[in-house]
């Protein structure tokens, strides 16, 4: 079924013919006539999530497995504002979404109307692009010229005067509509169009009355610029540091490349999704030990590079940051189309290239082992050692649980991990098995983790593993409330009984002031929102317990599962102050 509604039926026609095919859509009155013609159009693939803030970091996940736009659709009101924060992540993020808000007629805008808010350009500074479609003047016409706020026609316009001028919105609407897709398809970035709809909503045909062009879809030309390698290779200490980058955009020859190339000092995070030996892939393991030494001046001074090259999206280590931004007379190029953030205040230039040619031209056949490399390699091997003698003597702690978790984990199944502790904790440990790994970037919020892992975990072809903390699974346990939970979905929560990471940073007090309003203490436990949703439900608060617990937890089985790892907050923080003292000690013969 198609709706009568010229604008809503253009709408589906184009997102048809440019085969974009997943659609998320929210509940309503106002949103009926793109809902009902989505859902019984076979073209499309329909999921029906009822929170609209959860329903945006749920099509995140559907587009972060698929790198294609994915639609968003909900009604008019304060329904699109609930989008936002999923709307903020995919814009930094650099994740595509279409974003359909229904609406009202613009002259019930402002007079009292039920459901009405402005909606225009909502997302402001947010959003790759923004647009309003005219409304339709062929439907509804006498109620249309009802107002005495509407410009859309003249009181005495007649019939030919109404077919004339639909036919020019109708013109202008395909542009639009247009230009919106396109948008999105070339910038991999969240775009917004508005729609407004006078009722009668419910009017639907079996075949559309509209022709829709031939498209064609014309991608923005990215002109590869050229680079001055004579230049650049004269650095001695090149450091390359890879931020969040989806599995696959470094090829295995330029992985090898960069692995031969002593020269090179290569920095990932686990959300690089990159792994070679030859890599450093524990950013704040190594540098963060470096603080407490007494000469700690001089060894950073050893690790600063003359050449900076990134390549991907966010940083997860604040150290790194810190270290870069403190060190001067550093080269800074950023590679490739993703933006390049002046993230470490160093006047970044941006290389529109490919950074595949771009090591493939860069670097030297030999394979020269410089001091530069060398010198990170002495601080990687010594906290290996150390690593793993704190971890042996430990209590039961947040430390102790991920090391316990990331051995365990199987080797096909993709983790999603929530911000926050979760991820910093991640960054700490080598996976066992290099296993693909997704954490909400762009924004870092805590909002939206579970939703995210639930909409990839429907079009992933591995299993799914959510792991979170606490505060973040219970601010989003809407995620999940619909009906796409697998029964090979996996969920661990770390529940140290609120924001335990504040107990670490700088300044934090343990007074009843920082643990109501920074920390958040919560006795919460996920016990009965396991029960309410068909989890099956285990809680572990000691060592020998999640051993136990982690050897079936990665079972087939016919419902989805929640484990639950209760930890002391104290006993956490300050056992992770030790972990970076104890690593420093390594570097006493240095």
């Amino acid at each position: 079924m198609l709706p009568v509604i010229p604008s809503a039926q253009t709408l589906i026609l184009y997102l048809q013919k440019y085969e974009i095919t997943d659609v998320v859509i929210s509940p309503g009155s106002r949103n009926a006539p793109l809902a009902i013609g989505f859902a019984s159009n076979k073209s499309f693939n329909c999921y029906s999530i009822i929170d609209e803030r959860s329903a945006g970091f749920f099509a995140i996940g559907i587009a972060q497995q698929k790198k294609l736009p994915v639609v968003l659709l909900c009604t008019s009101g304060s329904a699109i504002l609930n989008y936002y924060p999923a709307v903020s992540e995919a814009y930094y993020s650099e994740i595509p979404l279409i974003v359909l808000s229904a609406d009202r007629p613009q002259y019930k805008i402002g007079i009292g109307d039920g459901q009405t808010i402005n909606q225009t350009k909502v997302f402001e500074k947010n959003i790759s692009y923004s647009d309003s479609l005219i409304q339709d003047v062929t439907h509804q016409t006498e109620e249309i010229l009802k107002s005495n706020r509407q410009s859309l026609l003249n009181k005495d316009s007649n019939s030919n005067l109404i077919l004339d001028s639909q036919k020019e919105i109708q013109k202008k609407n395909q542009e639009t509509i247009k230009k919106i897709i396109l948008n999105c398809l070339n910038l991999n970035k969240p775009v917004h169009l508005n729609i407004p709809f006078e009722e009668p909503l419910y009017n639907f045909i079996e075949n559309p009355n509209i022709k829709i062009p031939n498209v064609e879809q014309i991608l923005f030309d990215i002109v590869e610029e050229k680079v001055n390698y004579a230049s650049l290779q004269k650095n001695s200490k090149v450091l390359v540091l890879i931020g969040c980058l989806n599995p696959g955009v470094l090829s295995t020859e330029t992985v090898k490349c960069l692995a031969k190339n002593k020269k090179f000092v290569v920095l990932t995070e686990t959300t690089s999704n990159i792994y070679h030996k030859c890599f450093f892939n524990n950013i704040d393991k190594l540098i963060a030990p470096i603080e407490h030494l007494d000469n700690k001046i001089e060894v950073f001074k050893s690790l600063k590079p003359e050449l900076l090259i990134t390549i991907g999206g966010m940083v997860v280590s604040k150290k790194i940051k810190t270290f870069l931004r403190n060190s001067t007379n550093i080269k800074h190029i950023h590679l490739g189309t993703k933006n390049a953030n002046d993230t470490y205040f160093k006047n970044v230039s941006q290389l529109k290239v490919d950074p595949n040619k771009f090591f493939s031209k860069f670097s030297s056949s030999e394979s020269q082992i410089s001091n530069y490399y060398v010198d990170w390699e002495k601080i990687l091997s010594k906290r290996e050692i150390a690593h793993k003698k704190f971890i042996k003597k430990i209590q039961f702690s947040d430390l102790l649980a991920y090391s316990l978790i990331v051995d365990k984990i199987p080797k096909y199944t993709q983790i999603q991990a929530a911000n926050s502790s979760t991820i910093r904790y991640l960054q700490l440990f080598k996976m066992r098995y290099n296993n693909v790994m997704y954490c909400n970037r762009g924004t870092s919020g805590i909002d939206g983790s579970t939703s995210t892992a639930v909409g990839a975990s429907v079009v992933s072809s591995d299993p799914v593993l959510l792991i979170t903390g606490d505060l973040s699974f219970f601010y989003d346990v809407n995620g999940l409330w619909n009906n796409y939970v697998s029964p090979n979905f996996r969920i661990i929560i770390i529940n140290n009984g609120g924001g335990g990471i504040f107990r670490i940073l700088p300044g934090f007090q343990n007074t009843k002031l920082f643990t109501k309003y920074i920390e958040t203490s919560q006795n919460l436990k996920a016990k009965q929102i396991a029960k309410l949703h068909g989890f099956t439900y285990q809680n572990k608060k000691t060592k020998l317990g999640l051993k136990l617990a982690l050897k079936s937890f990665f079972k087939t089985s016919s419902k989805p599962k929640i484990l639950e790892i209760s930890t002391n907050s104290e006993i956490s923080s300050d056992t992770l102050k030790s972990y970076f003292k104890f690593l420093s000690k390594s570097d006493s013969d240095r």
